[in-house]
């Protein structure tokens, strides 16, 4: 016989469920039995809800179950309130890739190729959750309070060997054949490349990518690609004295939004002096509050605007990159022209890519196929509302 648990809301629910429906056959008959039945089933809701095993209504898969460490308050970052009890859909993995990542851990994870060693965090807002949101009990809140960035990225970098071309930094995305935008599509591209070119100018490099079933020859990705200097904070470091990742990075280094002029002029300089002994940290956010990674939505472009990212990305995943090109000759930014320093897949369990799109590692048998039951488990709750609501209905008619 299969073993029966409750979480807490559902358990509810379903107790809630129940009573009504007793109620509501009763109510013409005798509204003293319909009213101790209520009670009666009130009582064992709350029996239930208090007795049971708490390890057993988890909403985690058994294999994905976080730590005691990861869900004590507060533990990430200094000054962080909340818990992961909301657990965040955002997910991303360095490629190659070792290990499927979360947001707002408590520390970055770390990643070694021929050309650097790299440190990365990812940051996010609890867009999913609403509730969660307007709250303020999350990882990290203490840092967006008061912010309009949705997101942030954060990289410390130490070049094992110097760029032999101009270094790029962008968002690259997966050809797709016959992939067709709309002109609501396409319009809200061109809003959203004028919102990058304000902040940075016109030194964006942005194509549509080549159609793989039209194109001979190798094909270019589609992407949206910036010099190195549009990253909004920077910090150069001995190494050793870096800052860390998860702390409060006000202060630290510069940013765009100290002043344009000085700030584009510190990072050429930098750019023009890198070297394999010092350790850069880069923080991005500036396009976050156009783009929700949790809800891979498109937001904001204009006064009530909301759009599937995926209608402009194609496959519901995206790769954020900084490499370098072997010749700037070259008009096309193609794969066999780059080396890259890191190169991050990013989507949103609530809305997974297909299971051979998802990164390839040695964990892959147990963190492939917890997407799709992770937007499950997220979006349960919904359906649990709606049946008490239609209860209620049932009973009010």
């Amino acid at each position: 016989m299969a073993n029966t648990t409750f979480d807490g809301l559902n358990g509810w629910v379903l107790v809630m469920e129940l009573a009504l429906g007793t109620a509501a056959v009763f109510w013409h008959c005798s509204s003293a039995v319909a009213s101790l039945v209520l009670a009666v089933l009130l009582l064992l809701g709350l029996w239930v809800v208090l007795l049971r095993d708490p390890g057993k209504g988890s909403s985690y898969p058994e294999s994905r179950k976080p730590s005691a460490a990861a869900t004590d308050e507060p533990r990430v970052g200094p000054g962080a309130t909340g818990s992961l009890k909301h657990e965040s859909p955002v997910r991303w993995s360095f490629m190659p890739s070792n290990g499927i990542q979360s947001c707002n851990t408590p520390d970055p994870v770390c990643m070694e190729n021929e050309n650097a060693s790299v440190k990365a965090l990812v940051l996010h807002r609890p867009t999913h959750d609403a509730e969660c949101e307007r709250g303020g009990k999350y990882p990290y809140a203490w840092h967006f309070r008061g912010r309009k960035r949705i997101w942030e990225v954060r990289v410390q970098l130490r070049f094992k060997r110097l760029p032999k071309g101009k270094i790029c930094f962008g968002l690259v995305m997966r050809p797709a054949e016959s992939h067709k935008k709309t002109f609501l599509v396409q319009q809200a591209q061109r809003t959203l490349l004028g919102a990058l070119r304000a902040a940075i100018g016109n030194n964006i490099y942005h194509t549509p990518g080549d159609d793989p079933a039209s194109t001979e020859g190798e094909v270019e990705f589609p992407a949206f690609v910036m010099p190195l200097w549009a990253v909004d904070q920077f910090h150069v470091a001995e190494p050793g004295k870096e800052p860390l990742l998860s702390a409060n990075l006000d202060g630290i280094g510069m940013k765009r939004t100290d002043g344009v002029r000085p700030y584009v002029e510190a990072m050429r300089v930098t750019i023009d002096n890198l070297s394999c002994d010092k350790v850069y940290t880069f923080c991005v956010w500036g396009v976050s509050p156009f783009v929700d990674v949790s809800n891979w939505e498109l937001k904001g472009l204009w006064p009530g605007f909301k759009m599937d990212a995926a209608k402009l990305s194609g496959d519901p995943m995206v790769y954020v990159a900084a490499y370098d090109l072997e010749s700037d000759q070259s008009q096309r930014h193609l794969e066999s022209c780059k080396s890259y320093y890191f190169n991050v897949a990013l989507w949103s369990a609530l809305k997974p890519p297909k299971a051979e799109l998802l990164p390839m590692d040695a964990n892959q048998q147990q963190d492939e196929p917890h997407s799709k039951k992770e937007s499950k488990q997220m979006l349960q709750r919904k359906p649990a509302f709606d049946r008490l609501l239609r209860w209620t209905c049932v009973c009010g008619a």
